[in-house]
């Protein structure tokens, strides 16, 4: 599973970190928005997948792919479902919210784990499934309270002038974690922070993303610090 895994950072890289709010609207308001945002994703799958793009991913008696085979595949698919999920919202009045959010990285997800192969002599680095929760933690996260919040209100601030602020602090906490012995207990006090802030209303947060983000903080910093163990 080295290869899916790798595939999957890039999937979250390209999808969410490399995908800035003023891309994220000029995709749905131009061609040129979708093709720059698209093609983010296999230059990132390349650049994450070098070694391995010369072998057989695909290998059965009716296809055979090689890895640039599948990236391009896989950019393909991206595209389509892109153009599908745009097109529903603007065209057919489908609702943009937290559940298509997430069927749309179900199948994007699908299709990188259908393309991918499974070659069991090739581990995957210890740098991979950390850097994944990084980029779980950063923009990934802001989305899904971005559209949890506005499910619940109709509106969200998540992605304006604080979203690195909030980006930073979700960082802070799970790097806690990974300090050695006891001290990584300090995440716990870190988190216990920022939900008295909340409290005390010195921080204008929403119980949304204090709850959620929080959860993902702890859940994801101790992953970190098991697969860096």
């Amino acid at each position: 599973m080295a290869i899916f895994w790798r595939l999957v950072l890039a999937h979250f890289i390209a999808d969410f970190s490399l995908q800035t709010n003023q891309i994220a609207h000029w995709k749905r308001a131009s061609p040129w928005g979708m093709f720059v945002h698209i093609l983010t994703h296999p230059v990132v799958s390349v650049l994450l997948t070098w070694p391995y793009l010369g072998l057989l991913w695909v290998d059965t008696r009716w296809l055979r792919l090689n890895g640039w085979a599948c990236v391009a595949l896989i950019a393909i698919f991206h595209w389509l479902e892109d153009e599908w999920r745009v097109g529903s919202i603007q065209a057919a009045g489908s609702p943009d919210s937290t559940g298509f959010f997430l069927w749309d990285q179900l199948v994007h997800l699908t299709l990188i784990l259908a393309l991918s192969p499974v070659l069991p002599a090739l581990p995957t680095p210890v740098w991979v499934l950390p850097a994944l929760c990084v980029a779980l933690l950063a923009h990934f996260m802001s989305v899904l309270i971005y559209f949890l919040e506005n499910d619940v209100w109709g509106l969200s601030e998540v992605l304006g002038s604080r979203k690195y602020r909030y980006i930073g602090e979700r960082l802070i906490g799970a790097s806690l974690f990974l300090l050695p012995g006891a001290w990584f207990l300090l995440a716990f006090l870190w988190v216990g922070w920022l939900v008295y802030l909340h409290y005390r209303q010195f921080e204008k947060r929403t119980w949304v993303d204090v709850t959620v983000g929080n959860t993902a903080v702890v859940l994801l910093g101790l992953l970190a610090r098991g697969f860096l163990k």
